[in-house]
C-alpha cells in the first residue's frame, strides 16, 4: 500500500528534461531491440527525425536526442538512459536508477520498401510519433533555390537554426513527386503505422509561396483518404492563397514566426524578415496569421516559435500574442543541428522549459487555445495526456521539480 502511495516521476516534467539534455542507449537495450524499433533518419535534418521515439507513462510522447557523434556540442553524459528491466521491458533510468517505463515505436512497416517508380519510401516520408512527415521540397527560396543567381550570393538569406537546405548533401530527394507522395501515404496508412498527416518544405517563391502546390497534393490526398492533414508554410503576399489552402482541405495550416524579440528575429531570420516581413517584424506574419485565424476558424492556424532561441520572458509574450489573435502557439524546442549557423549554440536548460511550460499552459487555458496534439508535439514543449484524453496540459508542481532535483529558483 505504501508503494502504491509513493509519487511517481512526472512524465510531462521528464519529457522536458530528455529534450534538453538528451538519453543514452544502454547496449543491452540495443543487443535486445536493435532492428525492431524505428531507428532515427535524418532525411528531414532537424529534431522532428534526429531522436528516439518513445511513449513515457499516461501515454506522454517525447523524441530525446540520443547521445552520439551526430551532436558533436551537445548532449554529452546524460543522466539519463534507456535501458531495460529485469523482466527485459524498456525503461528509463536517471543517474542509474529506474524511474519511469517507455515504450519504443515499431520499425513502421513500410521502411525499407520503395515506391512504383524505385524511390525508397524513407526517403520520402518518415514516421514521427503517430504521423506521417513528409517535407515535398527541400529547395529553400532563402538558400538561393528558384533563382538566376549563384546559391552563394543567397546564403546570408537563410534561417540560421535551419539545416533544410541540407538534406539534398544527406541524400534525401529536394523535391518528391506527388506520385510517389501517394503511395508511401498509402503504405503507412494500410501499414497502421500513422494517425495523420504533417506536410512542410523549404520557402517556395512568391506571391504564392507554394500555397497552390500545397492545395493541389491536398486534394489529392483528401480524394483517397479521409485524414487529418496539418501544414509548415510561409506566409504569402495576399490572402486569397490561405483561401485556396483551406479551401483544398488543409485541417492545420502554420506560419512560423520563430522568434518573438524583434531585434533576434532579424539577426536570426534575416530573409523572412527582409523578404516577408518588409523589415518590419512580424507585420506581414500577424496580417496572415490574423486573416487565416479567422478564415479557417478555432485551432486551425498555428505558429511555431523556436524555444532557446530567445529569453523565456520573450518567449512567453510571444505566446500570449498568438493566442491573443486565436492561434495556437507551437514551442519547438531548440536542438542544433550540425553544419548550421547554431550549431554550437547553447541548447535550452530543463528550468527554462519549465517555465515556458507553465506558462504555455496557462495562457492557452485563459485564451481558450489548444495546445496542439500530442504526437505531434515530441519535440515541443507542450504535452497532454495520449490523444488529448486529457485536453490540457497536465501540471507540474514544486514537489515534481524537487522530486527531478531541479532548483525552483531558477524556474520562477
Amino acid at each position: 500500500m505504501a508503494e502504491e502511495k509513493q509519487k511517481r516521476y512526472n512524465p510531462a516534467l521528464l519529457r522536458l528534461e530528455l529534450l534538453s539534455q538528451g538519453i543514452r542507449i544502454e547496449p543491452e537495450f540495443t543487443e535486445k531491440f536493435s532492428g525492431v524499433l524505428k531507428e532515427p533518419l535524418w532525411t528531414r535534418t532537424g529534431p522532428t527525425s534526429t531522436g528516439i521515439d518513445l511513449k513515457l507513462e499516461k501515454g506522454v510522447y517525447v523524441s530525446p536526442p540520443v547521445e552520439g557523434d551526430r551532436f558533436p556540442y551537445h548532449y554529452k553524459n546524460p543522466p539519463f538512459s534507456l535501458s531495460i528491466d529485469e523482466d527485459n521491458r524498456p525503461v528509463i533510468k536517471k543517474n542509474g536508477k529506474i524511474i519511469q517505463r517507455a515504450i519504443p515505436f515499431p520499425r513502421p512497416s513500410y521502411y525499407g520498401k520503395t515506391t512504383s517508380q524505385g524511390t525508397p519510401m524513407s526517403k520520402v516520408g518518415v514516421v514521427t510519433g503517430d504521423f506521417l512527415a513528409i517535407a515535398i521540397d527541400n529547395r529553400c527560396w532563402f538558400w538561393g533555390y528558384y533563382k538566376d543567381e549563384e546559391l552563394t550570393n543567397y546564403k546570408d538569406k537563410q534561417c540560421k537554426f535551419c539545416g533544410i537546405g541540407l538534406s539534398m548533401k544527406r541524400d534525401e530527394l529536394y523535391r518528391k513527386s506527388d506520385e510517389d507522395i501517394l503511395e508511401v501515404i498509402d503504405a503507412a496508412i494500410d501499414g497502421g503505422d500513422i494517425k495523420h498527416l504533417g506536410l512542410n518544405a523549404g520557402t517556395f517563391p512568391p506571391p504564392g509561396r507554394g500555397h497552390e502546390e500545397y492545395a493541389e497534393l491536398i486534394k489529392k490526398i483528401k480524394a483517397k483518404h479521409d485524414i487529418w492533414i496539418r501544414l509548415s508554410i510561409a506566409p504569402p503576399r495576399e490572402e486569397k492563397y490561405i483561401d485556396i489552402l483551406f479551401d483544398s482541405g488543409a485541417d492545420q495550416v502554420g506560419y512560423d514566426l520563430e522568434v518573438y524579440d524583434p531585434e533576434l528575429f532579424k539577426q536570426i531570420c534575416p530573409g523572412k524578415y527582409e523578404e516577408v516581413d518588409d523589415c518590419v517584424p512580424h507585420k506581414h506574419f500577424n496580417r496572415m496569421l490574423e486573416y487565416a485565424a479567422k478564415r479557417g476558424g478555432p485551432n486551425r492556424t498555428y505558429s511555431i516559435l523556436v524555444t532557446g532561441l530567445e529569453s523565456k520572458e520573450s518567449t512567453v509574450a510571444g505566446v500570449e500574442h498568438l493566442c491573443k489573435m486565436g492561434v495556437v502557439p507551437r514551442l519547438g524546442i531548440f536542438r542544433p543541428i550540425p553544419g548550421t549557423h547554431l550549431e554550437k549554440h547553447p541548447v535550452p536548460t530543463p528550468e527554462y522549459l519549465v517555465y515556458c511550460y507553465r506558462h504555455l499552459r496557462d495562457l492557452t487555458m485563459k485564451y481558450c487555445v489548444d495546445s496542439g496534439c500530442p504526437g505531434c508535439g515530441r519535440t515541443f514543449v507542450a504535452t497532454k495526456e495520449y490523444d488529448g484524453v486529457n485536453p490540457v496540459m497536465p501540471e507540474i508542481t514544486d514537489e515534481d521539480l524537487e522530486m527531478a532535483g531541479i532548483d525552483l529558483q531558477k524556474v520562477v
